[in-house]
């Protein structure tokens, strides 16, 4: 083909004119309208019950409002309903039900997350959903916004991602503070630990199998990996996209405090706790991790 002959360049211009009409054009120009929307309609949201958490439940509402998430759904298990007015700051981000004692036929955590299922879940704009505690954040590796990592990893015939536990001890602390627990407690697992919980996309969504993982219709749950998940356990962790920081133990006083509120993810406690001994048990130091103290830092 003979670039210079003028018969071809008008037949080129004719195909180009032909090919880019005013309709090409408007569909061309509706897909990049959907595509720059797609983050502002995505609404993931956390869902969490809270007893004895009032001197730590502000930072967690910060730190994953700071990391993406559009809402919280709170349950208050105190006795006297006590975090919608602690924070009344962040009413428009938070919706509190007051969800009191824990003298029901199963856990009060299980109750509040059929009622969360029942009232909210299929109600609202939520489009994913991640049940984590008040000691659990959320840390990302690789993003910055969890709307970033759920458009990389939660698609196609993955409905949800499983984090693994990472269990953060006392850092040699033995007394408790009021700054953020992301800074004072910084050393951690090495390894972490096997057990998940679950961010999902609710298109799919059969039901709770756990207070750690989900029944779906279709797709599945995956981590980071790839590797399909079929319970709450995933035995190789990869810390290095995300991971579920587990600041349970904190510090010794502070353990034995939060102790006293019992679990609730079985309606009583059929055998006494060695409270110290748990303590000891949970209080791993084996490695310096600070992503989530510097997350904090910058955007909290």
């Amino acid at each position: 083909m003979d670039l210079s002959d003028p018969n071809v360049i008008a037949a080129i211009q004719k195909l180009l004119a032909w090919a880019i009409t005013p309709d090409t054009t408007e569909q061309l120009k509706k897909k990049e309208s959907i595509d720059q929307t797609s983050d502002r309609e995505m609404f993931p949201v956390i869902v969490c019950i809270a007893k004895l958490e009032s001197d730590y439940i502000e930072e967690f509402v910060k730190y994953h409002l700071a990391l993406g998430f559009k809402y919280i759904y709170l349950y208050d298990n105190e006795d006297v309903p006590t975090y919608e007015t602690l924070l009344h700051k962040y009413k428009d981000y938070l919706k509190v039900i007051h969800f009191p004692f824990n003298n029901f036929h199963k856990g009060v955590q299980y109750l509040a997350l059929e009622h969360f299922v029942t009232n909210y879940l299929f109600n609202s704009k939520t489009t994913h959903v991640a049940h984590i505690d008040i000691d659990e954040f959320i840390v990302l590796k690789k993003h910055n916004n969890i709307c970033d990592f759920i458009n990389e990893y939660i698609k196609d015939d993955c409905e949800g991602i499983g984090m693994n536990w990472r269990f953060f001890g006392s850092s040699g602390l033995t007394e408790k503070t009021n700054e953020p627990v992301t800074k004072r407690f910084t050393m951690c697992e090495k390894n972490g630990s096997p057990a998940i919980k679950t961010l999902f996309k609710k298109d799919n969504f059969l039901n709770y199998g756990s207070c750690h993982n989900i029944g779906l219709t279709n797709g599945h749950i995956k981590s980071t990996d790839g590797t399909i998940l079929k319970s709450y356990v995933n035995e190789n962790p990869d810390f290095s996209v995300i991971q579920l920081n587990h600041y349970k133990c904190k510090t010794l006083p502070e353990f034995r405090y939060i102790r006293t509120r019992q679990r609730a993810d079985i309606r009583f406690n059929s055998q006494k706790e060695n409270i110290d001994e748990s303590f000891r048990d949970n209080d791993r130091n084996d490695v310096e991790e600070l992503t989530a103290y510097h997350f904090y830092q910058k955007n909290c």
